[in-house]
């Protein structure tokens, strides 16, 4: 108890010390009064402060959620427009596939210039065409007006169908015919470089790392 005391006295000497170093400040502590609602308003902000400090930073950390998540929800901006890249792939490749993305995420962490051209130049025998293919695609409101949740804008299921679509009536489709090619056969990957899994088709692009302006690889499995 002594200790704390103590610090009380020696932070309370330090406080006045400051306040009377400016003439303005100086006059708030003309009265007894005064300096009590002085010293306790400057604990009380600074207080303050260091809570909001604290419990932002464990929400930016996630080391906790905001309180009041359930009641104010935030909702993302729907994805407008994306380019995509289109590439093949044979089914006999798909752990191939696998192995590239996982090493590609890694080295999107790690920034690595020299790795990536490693990995590119160690999987040109990986995909069908030897560049990939770029589209790109805007959504209107025809796109998502139909959704239970048409703020969230367009889901990754008619993301899909737009992308075979498309495949389906190019030249390309009929070098590669393969009639039996359906929305899951194509392999969405986010802005992360992560494939987006069959389980989230009726999610929105918005939800699954997927934003307005994103380059985002689309491979086929023919």
């Amino acid at each position: 108890m002594t200790t704390i005391i103590e610090l009380l006295y020696k932070f309370d000497k330090y406080l006045v010390t400051q306040l009377q170093s400016n003439t303005f400040t100086s006059n708030l502590l003309i009265t007894p009064t005064s300096k009590f609602i002085t010293e306790f308003l400057i604990i009380v902000f600074f207080g303050l402060l260091s809570y909001e400090i604290i419990y932002w930073s464990g929400i930016y950390l996630r080391l906790w959620e905001y309180h009041a998540k359930d009641i104010f929800k935030e909702i993302p901006i729907h994805c407008a427009h994306i380019n995509i890249k289109l590439n093949l792939i044979k089914s006999d490749k798909l752990d191939k596939l696998k192995k590239h993305y996982d090493e590609k995420t890694k080295i999107n962490y790690q920034t690595n210039f020299i790795n990536l051209l490693k990995q590119n130049n160690n999987n040109n025998d990986l995909f069908e065409l030897k560049n990939f293919i770029k589209y790109y695609f805007e959504f209107s409101p025809d796109d998502f007006e139909m959704n239970k949740e048409p703020e969230f804008g367009s889901t990754i299921k008619h993301l899909r169908e737009k992308i075979l679509r498309l495949f389906k009536e190019s030249d390309l489709f009929n070098e590669y015919d393969h009639p039996k090619i359906t929305i899951d056969d194509v392999k969405i990957y986010n802005n992360l470089n992560q494939e987006v899994p069959k389980q989230e088709n009726e999610n929105y692009l918005s939800k699954c790392n997927i934003e307005t302006g994103n380059v985002i690889d689309v491979i086929i499995i023919i």
